[in-house]
């Protein structure tokens, strides 16, 4: 055989037997910053509207950096509706509340209020879970639970 054919099926069988350059592991992404969760979400019945409020959250003296926003989660049903004991609360996602843009909330010195609508014979559920800017998230806050009667009065469950 002659020297350049030699040569090519060199070159091909590193390409075929050797097509790595280096070691290869799966990306690994950043590391997310997780916030604090919120741990005194409350609940007050006036009328037809609740007012949720919950602290603003902070490390140390100053506001918790890099928060992006609280997304505030909502289980809302009949009051005729059977509650199953033991099952997960069927929470949806209801809103992001960002702290630079805060509506329909509003920042009341440390803390978040929300005014949300309510319907009569209702039962409601509600928690908030914090998003971090790297990507991290809280974990559920303290779950509040209250049932709104015929006569607009509600009940803590």
């Amino acid at each position: 055989m002659n020297l350049p054919r030699i040569n090519l099926i060199i070159c091909l069988g590193f390409l075929i037997f050797f097509p790595q350059c280096g070691k290869k592991a799966p990306p690994a992404a950043p590391e997310a910053t997780v916030p604090p969760a919120v741990k005194d979400l409350k609940a007050e019945t006036i009328g037809d509207k609740v007012l949720l409020t919950w602290s603003v959250l902070n490390k140390g003296n100053t506001l918790f950096d890099g928060l992006e926003h609280f997304g505030v989660y909502k289980s809302e049903s009949h009051i005729s509706a059977e509650i199953c004991p033991g099952c997960p609360i069927p929470f949806e996602h209801y809103l992001d509340i960002k702290l630079d843009d805060p509506k329909p909330a509003r920042v009341e010195g440390d803390r978040i209020v929300f005014p949300d609508n309510i319907k009569a014979d209702h039962r409601y559920a509600y928690k908030v879970v914090v998003y971090h800017k790297s990507g991290g998230v809280s974990k559920d806050s303290n779950i509040v639970e209250f049932a709104v009667g015929s006569d607009q009065g509600a009940s803590a469950q």
